[in-house]
């Protein structure tokens, strides 16, 4: 406890440090990002907000929501009600081992488990993440993570072939009233978050039996560029990229995909699962055998690069496995604040 407490005096000292030598210009990386699955797990307004707190006393400036997943959708969508008030709900199940398919989704059940954010509720939030100088990132996961919403509009989704044991959680976007349906989620969400706020449209795990990568670019492209010509940046994960998807920010997640990724020469994201997946365990105490262990040390050996194309960083915490606010904020420290120490050190070199 001794050792935390000196890490977080000299963290301070660090920040407001390097908030004098860098008033005339911004933090470096641009993007100083944290991310969070409210999906998997739901976390109310209130813990966002002091995540936020603690977020802006690092000096991240963008908190990255993963809205929608297999085991619930959580904002509210009002052209489509039923995406929340039924597939922001699940029959409640005790503490284990993960495995999506298990998870019943709907509203009818004894004990449900869920819930999701209201549009002034995230309106709430973008207003308060912007007072600390924090953008709040939507994603929306596509075309596939998208048990929740199939079980909500089960007319969406593609039928695995006879013999297939894949699951039902990707939506048949080779159907043109799949694609106005995801253009009409995209239109509430950009009347909601402001002009110039990154859309994250997912693009990511999306088994080629069921969808071939052909489908796949063409969907991810047009909805790209759709979001785009309304003034929004997009972002996919890497493997959209690697399948051709092009003018989008790229948020790189798999390691062994950096060579390929940077070479395309698009602007990047980088959050690798090798030292910035936060939801891993953080000593080998905590590890099963052959767990990947990510240490402070870990975070703190990643050499950003000095690239153009390189937007900045982001930490990421799945919450398969994190299910409390209490496990969510120590999962996230200290690792976070050794990742702002780059943020900071990064600054300063800049400055001389």
């Amino acid at each position: 406890m001794l050792i935390y407490l000196i890490r977080r005096v000299l963290l301070v000292v660090l920040l407001c440090c390097s908030g004098l030598i860098a008033h005339a210009g911004e933090y470096r990386p641009a993007w100083r990002g944290l991310h969070v699955d409210v999906s998997r797990h739901f976390f109310e307004p209130a813990v966002l907000q002091q995540l936020m707190d603690r977020m802006a006393e690092l000096k991240y400036n963008r908190l990255h929501l993963h809205l929608t997943d297999g085991p619930g959708w959580r904002l509210e969508i009002k052209r489509y009600p039923r995406l929340t008030s039924v597939g922001a709900w699940r029959k409640r199940l005790p503490a284990g081992p993960w495995d999506w398919r298990k998870h019943e989704i709907g509203n009818h059940f004894t004990e449900c488990y869920g819930g999701y954010y209201t549009q002034d509720d995230m309106r709430r939030l973008i207003a308060y993440g912007a007072e600390r100088g924090i953008m709040l990132v939507p994603e929306i996961d596509l075309p596939g993570h998208a048990y929740a919403t199939l079980v909500a509009y089960p007319e969406l989704a593609i039928e695995p072939p006879p013999g297939c044991k894949l699951g039902r959680d990707i939506l048949a976007v080779q159907r043109p009233e799949v694609r106005r349906f995801v253009r009409g989620v995209l239109d509430e969400i950009m009347e909601l978050f402001p002009q110039g706020t990154p859309i994250h449209l997912g693009g990511d795990e999306v088994d080629e039996r069921l969808l071939s990568s052909e489908q796949q670019r063409d969907f991810m492209q047009e909805m790209v560029d759709y979001v785009q010509s309304r003034g929004y940046p997009a972002i996919t994960w890497d493997e959209a990229a690697c399948n051709g998807v092009r003018r989008q920010w790229v948020m790189l997640w798999r390691a062994e995909k950096y060579e390929h990724v940077m070479s395309l020469g698009q602007p990047v994201i980088l959050s690798p699962n090798s030292h910035f997946y936060f939801d891993y365990p953080q000593s080998a105490a905590e590890a099963a055998p052959g767990e990947h262990v990510i240490t402070t040390e870990t975070v703190r050996s990643f050499r950003i690069p000095d690239s153009p194309h390189v937007l900045g960083v982001q930490a990421n915490l799945w919450t398969e496995h994190i299910r409390t606010p209490e496990r969510l904020f120590y999962m996230a420290f200290p690792r976070a604040e050794v990742l702002a120490e780059k943020f900071i050190s990064q600054s300063v070199a800049e400055q001389n």
